[in-house]
Order: structure tokens, then C-alpha cells, then sequence
């Protein structure tokens, strides 16, 4: 049991609890429902949440995105049959109620765009179905207003949902303590700043910066000192850099400078000057992209410099690796 846990991640949990949780509501309207329209239909969607949910726990996170898409899109097949029926209003009441999870799922676990136009296509599906169906009109058995409620709780859910993607997308993003591009971050807008220059030959530089003495630091005046020093010199780089530059800490006392429609001999004056605002010395090595650069490649060039001006101290002047 202990393993089972371990192999699943937020995405696997809501999964498998959504699927057994709407499982369970079929199931009630299995026993309950005597006067059911479609039992089959019914009964075949029972099935595919019991069955789609073990499957989901026992895959864990290995399970695609693209699994759980499909089955909201089954789910929206079916829910939107449901809303239809003129003369089961119980089974339009089942649909009204499950409709929340489905869109918290779509909020959190499906990428912004598509997910605003999935959840577009659920209100305009949804809200016709409801408009045509008498049980939902103002004078009918279930009434107006339980529709109403419906499509605001499914706006509320997908809100809720986005509010998490927007959380755990920032989390796996930025560094916390200076508000940095993660590594992986940074590779990533690297990359497509190469790509991009391969077609409007836009040069840019990269700079790989290393704090002078920071163990030192640590050790002599404690991890809370090293901590504020590097959240108040990347604060200093803020300021100080344009529109467009990006931060990203690589690790530790290790940063790097992505420096857009600039050569080198722009980028040395940037790092000069930030270099004189800091608060805490560092050393820098730069590295203009060129073709065929790879994020690696440029890494590499600017870790060569920086290695270099590092044995230049005490003067730290700004050398670069092409």
C-alpha cells in the first residue's frame, strides 16, 4: 500500500478520487432511480469510472494528461445527454451536481489555453442544453435558478482550479528566495531564444555569475547573511537591468543573465554597471550566442570566463568567451 502511495502525484489523485467519486453517484442513481431512462448508459459509465479509476492508481503518475482530457470530454458527451431529458429530472439534478468536478479538473490539470476553451465549450454546451430542456425553465419542476447556480459553480471550480495550475506552475518556475528562474527555466527561454535567433539572426548574451568568497560568508556570519545577500543583490540586478533580461539561479551562490538583442560588448557594459550597484562582489563570464549554440554550449563558453576572471581577482574585470 505503502508503494501504491508513493507512485502517485496530484494529477493520479484527483484522477482516481473524481473517477470514484462519480462512480459512486452512478451508483446511487443505479439503486435509487427506479424510473432511469437509459440504465445501460448509466451502467456503462459506472463501469469506466470503477475500472478508469483502479487503472489510474495503479499507473500513478505515469498516467498522461491526455487520459484524463479524454475522459472530461466522454464526461461532457454524457453529462450534456443527461441535461437533455425532458422527463428525468432526477438524472438532470445527478448531472448538475458532478458537473463542479469536472471543471475543477480542467482548471488545474489542463494547460491554460486549452482550458479556457474546453471550459467555453462546456458553458455554451451546457447552457443551451439547460435553455431547451422545460425542467430548467423558470416554470419547470428543477426551476431557473438550479441552472444558473450550476454554470456559476462551474466558473468558481475552473477559477479554483487555474488558481493552482498558476501556484504549482510557479513553484516549479521561480526560486523563492530570490524570485530567479529556476534552471530548467532558464535553459528553456535560452532555447527558444535560439531558436527564434536562427530566423531573425538577433544576437544575445548569456552571463554565468558566481559570488566571491560565499562560503566564507556562510561559514563566518551564518546561512541567514548568505541568504540576504543573495536576495538583496538580485534585487539590486532588477532594478538595475532592461525590460526583458531574465535572472535564473543555476544553484547555490551560481546565477545567470539571459541578455537579449545585445553582444558582448553591451553585455560587459550591463555587467559593469551591475557590478558597481551590487551589494556583495561576484565574478561573471559572458557568452555571445552563435550558430549552432545549444543552452549548453553557452553555459560551457560562459563558465570558461567566468573560471577565468576568477583566477584574475582581486581585479574582476569582465572577460568573455565569444
Amino acid at each position: 500500500m505503502a508503494a501504491l502511495i508513493r507512485r502517485q502525484d496530484a494529477h493520479s489523485l484527483y484522477l482516481a478520487s473524481a473517477a470514484f467519486l462519480l462512480g459512486l453517484t452512478l451508483l446511487v442513481d443505479v439503486v435509487f432511480h427506479k424510473d432511469m431512462i437509459n440504465p445501460p448508459l448509466t451502467w456503462a459509465l459506472l463501469m469506466f469510472c470503477v475500472v478508469g479509476g483502479c487503472v489510474v492508481i495503479a499507473f500513478g503518475r505515469q498516467v498522461p494528461r491526455w487520459i484524463g482530457i479524454l475522459s472530461v470530454l466522454i464526461f461532457i458527451v454524457a453529462e450534456t445527454y443527461y441535461l437533455s431529458l425532458p422527463d428525468d429530472p432526477q438524472s438532470v439534478i445527478s448531472s448538475v451536481q458532478q458537473l463542479p468536478v469536472v471543471a475543477f479538473y480542467l482548471g488545474w490539470f489542463v494547460r491554460p489555453r486549452l482550458a479556457v476553451a474546453l471550459i467555453v465549450v462546456c458553458l455554451l454546451v451546457f447552457g443551451a442544453t439547460m435553455w431547451t430542456n422545460p425542467l430548467l425553465w423558470a416554470d419547470g419542476i428543477i426551476g431557473a435558478p438550479v441552472g444558473v447556480h450550476a454554470l456559476l459553480a462551474l466558473l468558481f471550480c475552473f477559477g479554483a482550479g487555474m488558481y493552482l495550475w498558476r501556484r504549482q506552475a510557479h513553484a516549479a518556475t521561480i526560486d523563492p528566495l530570490t524570485g530567479a528562474y529556476h534552471r530548467q527555466a532558464l535553459v528553456d527561454r535560452v532555447a527558444q531564444r535560439l531558436q527564434r535567433r536562427s530566423t531573425r539572426r538577433d544576437p544575445f548574451c548569456l552571463v554565468l555569475i558566481d559570488f566571491d568568497d560565499f562560503k566564507h560568508l556562510n561559514d563566518s556570519r551564518g546561512h541567514a547573511a548568505g541568504d540576504a545577500a543573495l536576495f538583496d543583490t538580485t534585487a539590486v540586478w532588477r532594478d538595475e537591468l532592461r525590460t526583458g533580461d531574465v535572472i535564473g539561479r543555476i544553484g547555490g551562490d551560481e546565477f545567470a543573465l539571459l541578455l537579449p538583442h545585445v553582444k558582448v560588448e553591451g553585455a560587459r557594459a550591463i555587467v559593469e554597471r551591475l557590478k558597481r550597484a551590487s551589494p556583495y562582489p561576484w565574478s561573471a563570464g559572458i557568452s555571445q550566442s552563435g550558430i549552432g549554440d545549444t543552452p549548453d554550449s553557452m553555459l560551457a563558453r560562459a563558465d570558461r570566463g567566468l573560471y577565468r576572471e576568477k583566477l584574475a581577482r582581486p581585479g574582476r574585470r569582465v572577460r568573455s568567451d565569444g
